[in-house]
This record gives C-alpha cells, sequence and structure tokens, in this order.
C-alpha cells in the first residue's frame, strides 16, 4: 500500500485517460538509410542591468548553439536516433558537447486515425507546447522562450531525461488527440544538482525518481490547441548536517496550454504551478513547502511569409504566497527574487528558406528568471532592467 500512497497513479491516471493514448510516432522515412540534421544558433545580448548568459552588461556573445544528429531507420516500426549537442549560455551551459538525446524508437501500432509507439534513452522530455523543439530557432516563438514556463537557468532539468515514453495519438472527427506518459530519471550534473537544494552548502542528489503525462488536443487542422502537462520528480538529498539536513524532496509541477490560430494571428498563453516539499531538509522532523506561479499571454501576427511581430506578457513568483519577495531576503538575495514580471515585443524574419533572422526586447521588473549564477552578488542585482538580444540561425 505506501508503494501507491507514494506513486503519483491517480494524478497520471488521469491525465493517461484524458489523453486517450496519443503521441507523435517516428517520422516515416526510408529504410535503411542515414538521415542527417542539424542547427546552428548564434545570438548577442545586451542588458542595461544584471547579467543573463554572460557578462551582457558589456554585450555578450556567449549565447550560441549547434546540434548535429542522424537517423537510423532499418525496419518500418524501428528507428534509432541521436543528436549531438553544443550550447554556450554563459554559466549556466555545461561544458562541451553533449548528447541531447540518443533515442530508439518502436511503433507498436501504426493504424488509419490511432497509433502507439514506445521510445527509451536520453529523450526530450513532454512538456507545455515547446520544450521538445526549443533549441531549434524556427519551431519557437522568440528567441528567449517565455522564461516564466520555460526558464533558462533550470533547462537542463526541464529539457531531457534518461527515461522510457509511451506516445499515442487518435483522431476523432474533427480532433487529433496526442498523449505521452515518462517514467525515468534527471541527467544530473554537479552545476543542475545545485539548483534544487536549497542553500550553498555541499550536498548532492539521490535515487532520483521523474514520472511525467502530456496530453495535447488539436481541433480543427490546427485551429485551436490545448493541454495538460504534470511532471513529477522525487529524489533525496545526501548531505552532512550543517544548515540543511539529508532528506527527501517531491516536486509537482502543473502546465495547461492553450494555443488559438485565425488567420494571421495566433494567440498564446500558458499557467505553471509547482508544489516544492521538502521533509527533514530544513530541520529533522519538518516538512517545507512552496508553491511557484507563472504565467505567459503572446500575441503574434505573420505579417506575410516572411516576416513575423509578436508581443507578450508574462510574471513569475518562486513563492505565490510571496509576491513581495520579503523571503528571499534570509537567503541573502535581494527581495527582487521573488517576483518578475516583463513586457517582451521582438520580430522574427526569415531572411531565406533555411535562414532565420530574429530580435526582441524585454523590459523587465524583478529579478526571479535571472540565473543565480550569473549574478552571485546580491547587492549588484537590480530589480528593473531591459534585455535586448539579436540571433542569426540555420537549420539543415
Amino acid at each position: 500500500m505506501k508503494m501507491f500512497e507514494r506513486y503519483p497513479f491517480g494524478k497520471l491516471t488521469f491525465i493517461l485517460f484524458s489523453g486517450l493514448l496519443a503521441s507523435t510516432t517516428a517520422t516515416a522515412q526510408s529504410p535503411g538509410k542515414l538521415h542527417w540534421h542539424g542547427f546552428f544558433n548564434q545570438g548577442v545580448i545586451y542588458t542595461d542591468e544584471n547579467n543573463f548568459f554572460g557578462d551582457s552588461t558589456d554585450t555578450s556573445f556567449d549565447f550560441r548553439s549547434v546540434g548535429l544528429g542522424v537517423s537510423w531507420q532499418p525496419l518500418d516500426k524501428l528507428l534509432f536516433s541521436v543528436q549531438g549537442l553544443y550550447r554556450d549560455a554563459g554559466k549556466t551551459s555545461t561544458n562541451g558537447v553533449n548528447v541531447d538525446y540518443a533515442v530508439i524508437n518502436y511503433n507498436l501500432v501504426n493504424q488509419l486515425g490511432f497509433g502507439l509507439s514506445v521510445r527509451a534513452g536520453r529523450v526530450k522530455n513532454p512538456y507545455g507546447l515547446y520544450n521538445e523543439t526549443r533549441d531549434v530557432a524556427a519551431t519557437r516563438p522568440s528567441v528567449l522562450l517565455p522564461q516564466s514556463i520555460y526558464p533558462a537557468a533550470f533547462r537542463d532539468i526541464f529539457h531531457t531525461s534518461d527515461s522510457v515514453i509511451l506516445s499515442g495519438y487518435k483522431e476523432a472527427a474533427n480532433w487529433l488527440i496526442n498523449f505521452d506518459f515518462l517514467r525515468g530519471s534527471v541527467p544530473f550534473d554537479e552545476r543542475s544538482e545545485r539548483l534544487l537544494i536549497p542553500v550553498s552548502q555541499p550536498a548532492n542528489i539521490e535515487g532520483d525518481k521523474l514520472w511525467g503525462a502530456r496530453s495535447l488536443f488539436e481541433y480543427d487542422g490546427g485551429l485551436m490547441r490545448f493541454g495538460l502537462t504534470y511532471i513529477k520528480f522525487e529524489g533525496r538529498i545526501d548531505t552532512t548536517p550543517l544548515v540543511i539536513f539529508p532528506g527527501d524532496m517531491d516536486i509537482d509541477s502543473y502546465v495547461l496550454s492553450f494555443e488559438y490560430n485565425w488567420e494571421c494571428f495566433q494567440f498564446t498563453t500558458e499557467y505553471r504551478q509547482t508544489d516544492f516539499i521538502y521533509e527533514n531538509v530544513i530541520a529533522p522532523g519538518l516538512s517545507s513547502q512552496r508553491t511557484s506561479e507563472a504565467y505567459y499571454f503572446q500575441l503574434s501576427w505573420q505579417v506575410d511569409e516572411k516576416l513575423r511581430l509578436f508581443s507578450r506578457y508574462e510574471d513569475y513568483y518562486p513563492n505565490r504566497d510571496d509576491k513581495s519577495g520579503r523571503g528571499q531576503l534570509k537567503f541573502g538575495r535581494p527581495k527582487s527574487d521573488g517576483f518578475s514580471n516583463s513586457v517582451v515585443v521582438g520580430a522574427q524574419y526569415q531572411l531565406a528558406e533555411d535562414w532565420l533572422l530574429a530580435g526582441e526586447v524585454h523590459q523587465v521588473k524583478g529579478t526571479a528568471t535571472l540565473p543565480v549564477v550569473e549574478n552571485l552578488a546580491a547587492s549588484k542585482v537590480k530589480e528593473k532592467w531591459n534585455l535586448y538580444t539579436l540571433q542569426l540561425s540555420y537549420k539543415f
């Protein structure tokens, strides 16, 4: 019974049946042939205050990514796919080339109107609308995804996992229903572990478990999409008792997504709520809990075949019960780390079939989305700041 009490069975089962067994299956390609693909992004970032991806107050070019991948389909139902990724994003990125994904995909069912597949390995987590394709500039709505929902500092935790995913899709009348169900673990490194440990004390995370489920409903060939994502993470903080103690952590994250397309306009919004629960970590026998809240509203206009304009408003609160940020002071951080409210405007221009130029301006109040590793000196952090970025991208 204890196993079922700890396992998020009820929540995952609800999303499982609401999805009616759906998601994408392997891309059709010629059996036996190698298919290469890749991309290159180079950006520049300037901030008038605070640092974002390198020394951005002095203009940073530490904002690039290069991906090269290959897929091989030896059988009609079997697909192997792997991609290496080099990413430079200031102090928030790992060094060198990493395995972005390495997947074995097997189609269990591939019928007219219904499909079911399983894939395993280093996978991209089904999370919200943009997580799986966030590195390919042509598939995301802006240079920087909404930081309220897809924070750059937490990218390595949200983006990939070593997992098994059951996926499927179902066509019903004017609806296409997609589903993903995930079980695995997070490929932590020392830097990403620190993001989930409450203080800067020597510690690491052991025995982590990750569950995930997402349902996406698409109506009338893409006129409207809405989705529900649930991610659950469990782990144990292993440390020598000092400021914090050895204990368990439990993170539950929910994302609601909605997109509506009308002629040349697109409206998108997503809402995320995440519960952080620490058992025995703050003190033996003590349970600590906080809930973060985030959302954004975005409107884009496809002016013509080449030019797209957009505007966005987003909010993020690490603790929705402390929106003023006063609780940050006890951790030696400024109150502005407790909130982030931003207005973003930008544009994308298709220079050629495979070349994209994009730029945007962020006007921000609050520093909750700033990578702390880039802004360690709390006394130098400014509450109001602006970010300007330009990016050139190529894909093949």
